[in-house]
């Protein structure tokens, strides 16, 4: 038996020698992984849709020469192309496969590059103070790396950042340094790029001339030395700075060059200049022109998504309905503004949501690789004593008596240690469970005051908006020029400000009244006989009827005639709950949909199977769907209250619900409802 370990020990060294010569002789040089990065970065500047597409047929074509940080890296320039595709949550899920694949990576750049990202995507998406934080994870692991460039790019990344959020002085020191390696290695696009960035430093301190005074020595640099590329960026920045000095003629030409030279790179790229350009051409009174380029700019920024551009954009474009008197489509586009306004703040919080969906998956997967490590080295330690005992076996009586006692010894010491890591688990278990609950409460809260910020931001927006009309009226009752049709079109957005105020306070106190029912609190009265076979039946047609009033869905209820005791308020709120998640979600596009209601005593308990014909629940959400604040759909006015009220409900009933497992070849979702007949 001992010979026998002895070679199987043996035999899995040997494989796992053999697989790791094998893959270092078939790894994929530096130089020639460099290379296709190289043809991928030519790619991402034409379109970011084609270098997805890229980076999927390299991991494919070379799945077996890259090495596992090769691949890595290659799945963060993926996230990338797909953020700047408007799927940032796609982008995130890649990023946590990667991270996932890193845990057992040697190279502390990897997680470098994975902070980086991470900061450049919450920058990119007005998440300040997220993107704060990954940057100073970024710096503080490249603080670790010999090469001074990853810590000094970490800390340019940071001073925009800083920039954003007034912390100038601990900008500077960042910028200066980058500008100072620049011109120690003589690396001109590290110049340019500090000079561009200490441009924008002194421009948001209110220094216009230094500003613009290291704006024009990077584009200098950048002609001087061919870096084409990025000279969009240096006269857009020029722009900037003409705009601050009001010379609108220079911000329309410097605009028009930026706009020219991003004409061949990706559509992104295009809208910022664009808006530039309209604002310019508005001061210069050139209306038309203005309204050519902004028609364009809208199409793109609608087109991608990007919102806060949008927004930008629809305000320019109110401008140019109120300069032609249009008063009526100026408050269309205010209305676009606002839905922009909305819909970025939606995109923000599911950015959250799924970047701490995703940081609670890591946590979890770290402790499992830690768990994993714990085990590996029990049984290393039980390989050891095996080895041991073959030894002791091999000896003489005499040393075999010498080394029993110390091997006893040894033994005892090994309980102890082993004793000692049993606690350790379970501390840490106790940890795990503490951390899942302060991680449940912080959703909850966050999906809370989210909810309400949209609604409450609306009624401040329409509010504001109402007050600035008033004041207009105001003033030109002063100036003695308010006329019949002024104060009439006052009153007209007086009153839509106030009605939108008014829809979004509803909106607000609905939602307070939906977040009571999370604690699912009730007036403890009386319970009250229920006729099950008669309640059911009724109940269901008439929330059927409610909630689809405009589509047949069959009913099919079964059971014996039963009664219990219990309270109908309650019950109905569950199956009420239950109805509206199987209609507005399930059963949308099934065209004969169907409910089914079984019910049936077991154990002295009352069993409801509720059932459906729809499309079914992924089994990667089969264990959130009782989570508040839940749902596939998200922003789109659903809260994902539903099945967590039912839960409440039923805990409170001293009952249960339990998503079943669907029935094989038949469609639906189905849960099983425990109640107490008494």
């Amino acid at each position: 038996m001992c010979w026998r370990n002895l070679e199987r020990t043996v035999f899995r060294i040997l494989c796992i020698a053999l697989i790791c010569w094998c893959h270092w002789v078939y790894a994929m040089p530096d130089p020639e992984f460099n290379a296709l990065r190289q043809t991928l970065f030519k790619i991402e500047q034409q379109d970011y849709q084609r270098a997805i597409k890229h980076v999927d047929d390299l991991l494919l074509r070379y799945q077996q020469e890259l090495t596992q940080e090769q691949q890595i890296r290659l799945s963060y320039s993926k996230a990338f192309y797909l953020h700047k595709s408007n799927l940032t949550v796609q982008a995130l899920d890649v990023l946590y496969d990667a991270k996932n694949q890193s845990l057992t990576s040697k190279d502390p750049a990897i997680l470098y590059g994975y902070y980086t990202t991470l900061c450049g995507i919450f920058r990119e998406e007005g998440l300040l103070q997220a993107s704060i934080e990954h940057c100073k994870q970024a710096l503080k692991k490249a603080e670790f790396f010999a090469d001074r460039l990853y810590s000094l790019q970490a800390g340019n990344n940071l001073a925009l950042l800083l920039i954003k959020t007034q912390q100038y002085p601990e900008a500077k020191i960042y910028l200066e340094q980058f500008y100072q390696y620049g011109l120690q290695e003589k690396e001109y696009s590290i110049q340019a790029i500090a000079l561009n960035n200490l441009g924008e430093l002194a421009l948001s301190m209110g220094d216009i001339p230094l500003a613009e005074q290291l704006h024009q020595q990077a584009l200098a640099l950048r002609n001087e030395h061919q870096l084409t590329i990025y000279i969009p960026w240096s006269l857009t920045n020029l722009a900037k700075v003409a705009k601050a000095k009001k010379d609108w003629p220079t911000v329309a030409s410097l605009a028009k060059r930026a706009l020219r030279m991003r004409q061949e790179v990706n559509e992104s790229e295009q809208i910022e200049p664009g808006l530039m350009l309209v604002e310019a051409l508005q001061q210069l009174g050139q209306f038309d022109e203005a309204q050519q380029q902004l028609t364009q700019s809208l199409a793109i920024a609608n087109r991608l998504q990007q919102f806060e551009l949008l927004m930008q954009a629809w305000q320019l474009q109110a401008n140019y309905f109120r300069h032609t008197k249009q008063y009526e489509l100026a408050m269309q586009a205010l209305t676009q503004q606002l839905t922009a306004q909305k819909k970025l703040a939606d995109e923000r919080f599911n950015l959250n949501i799924a970047q701490s969906v995703a940081d609670l998956k890591l946590k979890a997967k770290e402790a499992e690789m830690q768990e994993l490590n714990r085990q590996h080295q029990l049984s290393r330690i039980a390989e050891e004593a095996e080895l041991q005992r073959l030894w002791l076996l091999l000896a003489t009586t005499l040393i075999f008596l010498i080394l029993t006692l110390g091997f006893s010894l040894y033994i005892r010491r090994q309980s102890l240690a082993l004793t000692a890591n049993l606690a350790h688990l379970q501390r840490t278990k106790s940890q795990l469970v503490e951390a899942e609950k302060m991680a449940a409460l912080t959703s909850l809260v966050t999906g809370m005051a989210h909810q309400l910020n949209t609604p409450l931001g609306i009624v401040l927006t329409a509010v504001t908006g109402g007050m600035d009309g008033l004041h207009r009226l105001e003033h030109k009752l002063a100036q003695k020029t308010l006329t019949s049709n002024d104060l009439k079109q006052g009153f007209i957005e007086s009153r839509e400000m106030l009605q939108l105020a008014e829809q979004n306070t509803t909106r607000a106190a609905e939602l307070v009244e939906r977040f009571k029912l999370i604690s699912s609190q009730f007036e403890m009265r009386e319970p009250e006989p229920i006729a099950i076979e008669s309640y059911l039946p009724q109940n269901m047609q008439v929330l059927i009827a409610k909630f689809q009033p405009d589509k047949a869905v069959k009913l099919n209820c079964m059971g014996a005639a039963l009664t219990i005791m219990s309270y109908p308020l309650e019950i109905n709120k569950i199956l009420s709950a239950l109805t509206e998640n199987a209609l507005k979600h399930g059963l949308v596009a099934q065209p004969e949909p169907h409910i089914d209601i079984e019910w049936y005593v077991s154990d002295q308990q009352l069993k409801i199977i509720f059932s459906d014909n729809g499309c079914g629940i992924p089994d990667e959400n089969v264990h959130r769907v009782f989570d508040p604040f839940f749902s596939t759909s998200l922003g789109q006015g659903s809260l994902g209250l539903g099945l967590n009220i039912v839960f409440n409900t039923l805990h409170r009933l001293n009952g249960s619900i339990e998503l079943l497992a669907p029935v094989r070849n038949e469609p639906g979702t189905r849960f099983c409802i425990t109640l107490p007949l008494r």
